[in-house]
Formats: structure tokens, C-alpha cells, sequence
């Protein structure tokens, strides 16, 4: 099955560092987009979409899945928390724009069988004076956090819904919380996840190397970019399946070992290619589930000792997410948020 990361939290992605690094260790990539033939895209999205790499996701999919009327009472019940956190204060949020296509209206997609659901969200917005419809092609005003709140739910749902192998990602760790908030309660187990932490070792593209010249070299050393992504997958499945701490530890120890000759193999494909690039670090969560045991009891809350080889450095500490219900259910046994840490600094010059 392809592996698609779904890019949050805008349609077209501004962080071409970002984008580049997603072309190359990704099937896919995607943004939600409000509906089918938008006109607004990059010309990089554009480009990677002619090229069949980009796959855009569409709120409609979701509008008409099992999940909607969960989605529906989502927002509703987010809200209402949010203006229970907020009702004695008078300060005035900033408005953004957002297309209404991604507002679920079930009269403009005409999805009459959901007669049933709650009162239509647009109308519910409408009713609550966080947005104004100016009708300018399609867009209107939206309360600036309503509209956070909104996307995020709409991301979550997105990913939750897909029949496909999608995990999330982001330039940042604040839009990653957004979505996967920390858990206040370290002794619910169910909430621990793994975060690993692959540090200055991930070559990225440099910002001149053309996408062109990246989907030529995933055509032409597709087995040494197979094995550097499997490697880092494998890490993944075995932390997911591990039965104690001192398992992790071993796998964890494992991956060291192995490695040091697979990315050293797969540096060389890079420079034999002419594409240049540069060590940039790599954010994984990943789902551990029920051990019997809390992990913090004996891997640090943060990170686990350091252990490195060489330049490379692997970081395996522990985390309370609320995530186990919206994740993909194709994404069980994997990491299902990543977080690319650029270091422009060192850039190796083939």
C-alpha cells in the first residue's frame, strides 16, 4: 500500500524544504482541499500533482463516510468548550478566511441523506456569529480560533476516515499537538506513545535540487531509498510490538547497529546521483499498546539515555498523546505523526 503523509495545517505548502523531504520518502502527499478542480495551487503542488505525487484530500469524502455525524457533534462539542474557556473574556480573535466547501452544508452538497445529523454546521456557525458569508468565490470570514478548532477536527476526521496508509505531517510541533494534544492523565496506558527522534542523519534535498530531479532518483535507486525507508519503519513496528522496556532498549540498540552501513549505502546512491542534500532530523510518535506497565517508570519522560555512533544520534523517550482514536486504522503498527527538523547547516555539496 502507497505511504501518504498528509500535510497540516494549509492547502499549498509554503515550506519548500519541507515539501521536498515529503517527495522523496513519501508515495504521496496531500492537503485537504475544499473541492475537486481548485484553482489556487502552487505551481509546486501543481507540478507534483501533474507528476501523479500529490493527491489532494477532500472534505467531501468525510461528509459522506460513517464519521460524519461524529465529526458533526465534534465540532459542536469542541466549541462549546472553547466558549466555556472563553466567556468572560471580552477580547476580539482575529478572523481568517476559509472556503465554505470546507464547512460541512449539506444543502450546497446536496448530501440530502443526512437528514438525521445534527442542524447543519454552516448554519450552526452562522447562528453563532463566528462567520460571515460575503460570497466572494466561495470564501467568507471565520473567527480566527473557531477556524483553528474547525481544521483541526477536519484534519483529524480526514486521516481517521482514509482507507489508506496516511500519517500526518507538519513543519512544526505545536500543529502536531493541535491534533494529538498531550494527555493530562501519564496513568491512562492507553495514551503512551514512543517518540523517536532520528537526529542529523536523514539526508533532505537541497533547496536548489530540482522536484523533477528527486522523482528521477526515487525511479532510478528505488532499492537503496526502499531499504533507507524500511529501516526506519522497522524500528517503528518492532517499538509497536514490543512487550517491555528492555525490548525497546534492544530494538532500539538494533537499529544502531544496522544502520550505519544502510544509510551509508544510501548516502552513496545519493551522490552518485549528483543530488545534493543535507542531515536533517526526523520526528516519529508511535503507539505503544497496552504493556501492563507504565513505560516512565523506566524510560525517561523525555529521552532515554543518548545513544549514538559516529555523528548519528537516535533518541527514544516516552509520551501521553490523545491519539488512539484518530489515527488511521491502517496506521496501528507504525508512527502516525512526523515532524521534520531541518539543520541547514552542513550541507553536503556533490
Amino acid at each position: 500500500m502507497a505511504q501518504t503523509i498528509l500535510y497540516y495545517p494549509t492547502i499549498n505548502i509554503q515550506d519548500s524544504a519541507w515539501l521536498r523531504n515529503a517527495v522523496l520518502y513519501w508515495d504521496e502527499v496531500s492537503s485537504i482541499v475544499p473541492y475537486e478542480d481548485y484553482p489556487n495551487f502552487s505551481p509546486e503542488v501543481l507540478l507534483l500533482q501533474r507528476s501523479g505525487v500529490y493527491k489532494a484530500v477532500y472534505p467531501q469524502k468525510l461528509f459522506s463516510s460513517e464519521f460524519a455525524e461524529d465529526f458533526c457533534n465534534s465540532i459542536v462539542k469542541r466549541i462549546a468548550a472553547y466558549e466555556a474557556r472563553t466567556v468572560n473574556n471580552e477580547n476580539t480573535n482575529s478572523r481568517v478566511r476559509v472556503h465554505k466547501n470546507k464547512v460541512y452544508a449539506p444543502a450546497l452538497h446536496e448530501l440530502i441523506h443526512y437528514r438525521k445529523l445534527p442542524p447543519q454546521l454552516l448554519g450552526y456557525f452562522e447562528n453563532k456569529r463566528y462567520i460571515n458569508d460575503y460570497n466572494v468565490d466561495g470564501w467568507m470570514e471565520i473567527d480566527s480560533k473557531i477556524a483553528q478548532i474547525y481544521m483541526r477536527t477536519l484534519a483529524e476526521y480526514s486521516i481517521k476516515c482514509s482507507d489508506k496508509d496516511i500519517v500526518l505531517g507538519t513543519d512544526t510541533f505545536t500543529h502536531s499537538r493541535e491534533i494529538y494534544s498531550p494527555s493530562r492523565n501519564h496513568a491512562n496506558l492507553q495514551a503512551q506513545c514512543c517518540k523517536i527522534n532520528i537526529e542529523n542523519c536523514l539526508p533532505q534535498p537541497s533547496m536548489d535540487v530540482r522536484f523533477e530531479d528527486i522523482l528521477e532518483f526515487k525511479s532510478k535507486r528505488k532499492d537503496e531509498l526502499n531499504a533507507f525507508r524500511a529501516k526506519i519503519r522497522e524500528l517503528e513496528i518492532n517499538i509497536y510490538n514490543a512487550d517491555s522496556p528492555e525490548l525497546i532498549r534492544h530494538y532500539e540498540t538494533q537499529f544502531i547497529e544496522e544502520w550505519q552501513q544502510c544509510s551509508q549505502d544510501y548516502y552513496k546512491a545519493l551522490k552518485d546521483s549528483k543530488l545534493a542534500f543535507f542531515l536533517s532530523s526526523l520526528v516519529s510518535l508511535v503507539g505503544i499498546p497496552f504493556v501492563g506497565q507504565q513505560l516512565s517508570t523506566y524510560i525517561g519522560q523525555d529521552v532515554t539515555p543518548l545513544v549514538q555512533t559516529g555523528e548519528q544520534l537516535l533518541k527514544i523517550g516516552i509520551g501521553y498523546f490523545d491519539y488512539k482514536n484518530r489515527i488511521s486504522p491502517a496506521k496501528s503498527d507504525g508512527g502516525f505523526s512526523y515532524i521534520i527538523k531541518a539543520n541547514k547547516e552542513g550541507i553536503i555539496h556533490i
